[in-house]
């Protein structure tokens, strides 16, 4: 990407700038003619990335406006929003399929098919020519919620006779509602320049020479890695006529992305999977003891603290249901009076900041001899980011299970999750809960 290569030439001629800067303070001399030019060339070419930096940004978010707004089929009049969730709703995850299994592609579906080729073609992720491609809009209301009150979207399957499918029960997705930022249908790696020292100034006599403090720079990297959830349906099932085996597989898949997804933001580090906030190296650690141990309100104040000593501004606390349970039946001091625990029954909010609770946080870490040992973060969740490129791609197999009457589907999207600035959180991981 041309930005990221300018980016980078900018980054090597500060560098050489605090070069030759450095050198003429350590040796206490004027600058030579040559260094004078040298100095002119820099400053001449940074002002260059400047200014081609700033057209470029402009015209690669213009492109992005206008690919947002253009008409997204051919035939089609209007381009507004309205028009574009009304083709979504119209959308079938059961024709689609039977499209993928007979070869035949028409109707919306494979309109949007085409729209979700141009965006991983934009996002430059190759996919299988025989897959059958989702625009990432088609599955973002999914993506963002558990789908229906009480699973009703995927409650009563097919005709009322037959009866419904009983889904399991799924963990809270919550980071969505902690702010967290989003890169969507990113093009190519994405590298985010980052100043890695504060900005310093120092006291000095009248005359004297001022002291250097030189910025410094890293980045924070986001590359496409592949998230899969896989289903077998059964064909006769996939033959009914109900609309309601569509809601099904469609939150089936997408709740196994969005959990799976949020799994790996809070503690990833796995084979092929980004580290998430638990894992990484930067993050406040605030521990409990050599084997870990009961969680108690200086914990609590402790998690806040090293976020605000490191400049942070939290909003939010992050646990499981251990962690919260916990906290309701631990009292804020040995001596206090009876009923005064760190949670009160039915609060929503710890320490005066909103309290999120999911199962997708961790309760079997280990700390010294302790094992089974819970979580819990703090801080500001907008620091944590997560990074996608087009939309979904669903693999659709109908030969693999055929003997047993089974078609196969797999669904691939391709995301990335990083920390903005870790020292922003901080988190408990040995909590005997």
């Amino acid at each position: 990407m041309k930005i990221k290569a300018l980016n980078e030439e900018k980054g090597r001629l500060i560098e050489e700038l605090n070069s030759l800067q450095a050198s003429i303070n350590a040796e206490q001399r004027s600058m030579s003619d040559t260094e004078k030019t040298r100095f002119s060339e820099i400053d001449a070419r940074l002002d260059e990335i400047s200014s081609e930096t700033e057209v470029l940004e402009k015209l690669q978010k213009r492109a992005a406006e206008k690919v947002a707004s253009a008409p997204v089929y051919g035939s089609a009049s209007k381009s507004d929003k309205t028009e574009r969730e009304e083709l979504v709703a119209k959308y079938s995850f059961k024709r689609a399929i039977e499209q993928a299994t007979t070869g035949r592609r028409d109707g919306v579906e494979y309109e949007m098919h085409k729209e979700a080729a141009n965006e991983f073609q934009r996002a430059g992720v190759s996919v299988a020519a025989h897959s059958l491609l989702i625009p990432s809009d088609a599955f973002k209301r999914d993506m963002t919620a558990t789908g229906g009150t009480a699973g009703s979207e995927g409650g009563v399957n097919i005709a009322t006779e037959v009866g419904g499918i009983i889904d399991v029960l799924l963990p809270n997705t919550v980071l969505g509602g902690l702010g967290v930022t989003r890169f969507d249908n990113m093009t190519g790696n994405l590298d985010l320049p980052k100043a890695s020292t504060q900005p310093a100034a120092g006291w000095n006599t009248e005359n004297g020479t001022a002291t250097e403090k030189s910025p410094a720079f890293g980045k924070v990297s986001f590359s496409p890695k592949r998230l899969a959830a896989y289903i077998q349906v059964s064909n006769q099932l996939l033959r009914q006529s109900s609309n309601s085996i569509d809601a099904y597989v469609r939150n089936y898949l997408a709740n196994a992305m969005a959990q799976e997804l949020e799994k790996a933001a809070i503690k990833g580090g796995g084979t092929n999977e980004p580290t998430g906030i638990i894992g990484n190296a930067d993050v406040n650690v605030v521990s409990i003891g050599t084997n870990g141990g009961v969680i108690t309100w200086q914990t609590v104040v402790n998690l806040m603290k090293e976020v605000e000593a490191a400049n942070g501004n939290g909003q939010a606390y992050l646990t499981n249901p251990l962690v919260k349970a916990a906290l309701q039946t631990t009292a804020r001091q040995s001596s206090g009076v009876e009923g005064n625990f760190i949670l009160q029954s039915g609060a929503g909010e710890l320490n005066g900041y909103p309290m999120a609770v999911t199962t997708n946080v961790p309760s079997n870490l280990s700390k010294g001899t302790g094992t089974n040992l819970s979580a819990m973060i703090y801080g500001d969740f907008s620091k944590l980011a997560i990074a996608s490129w087009g939309g979904m791609e669903l693999t659709v197999d109908p030969f693999s299970g055929a003997t047993a009457g089974l078609t196969n589907m797999v669904l691939n999207a391709y995301m990335d999750v990083n920390l903005l600035q870790p020292e922003a959180l901080s988190v408990c991981k040995d909590i005997d809960a």
